[in-house]
């Protein structure tokens, strides 16, 4: 009788632990699945920016050949707005596009200037 006890009891723990390993694989890979999601979002968001960079150096080239000012702040605000209505429908704040936007922003700005150089 005691022996059978200690056989079950083994028996209930291993079937526990093996759950345990289970889940804690299961969350692992969750966690594989979604960093993998992740990175592959890092990436395409730095190539849509260096396209984003590029279309701002062609625009750059168009405004030295028409003697115009890098520097375009009614556009800007008009970018920003649209780009915060369009991040609120993804739940994402103002202030955060905000300052996403100025960075992006001033390296456009970088960019333009350098092809003066």
């Amino acid at each position: 009788m005691k022996k059978r006890i200690f056989l079950t009891g083994i028996l209930g723990i291993a079937l526990i632990s093996a759950k345990a390993q289970q889940q804690s694989a299961s969350q692992t890979d969750t966690l594989t699945i979604f960093r993998a999601k992740i990175n592959q979002l890092d990436k395409e968001l730095i190539h849509l920016l260096g396209e984003r960079m590029s279309a701002a150096r062609v625009i750059g080239v168009y405004k030295q050949a028409h003697k115009m000012e890098v520097l375009q702040s009614n556009r800007f605000n008009e970018v920003l707005q649209k780009a915060i209505a369009s991040g609120k429908e993804e739940g994402l704040s103002e202030e955060f596009i905000k300052a996403l936007y100025e960075e992006i922003h001033k390296e456009s700005i970088r960019q333009q200037e350098a092809l003066k150089k």
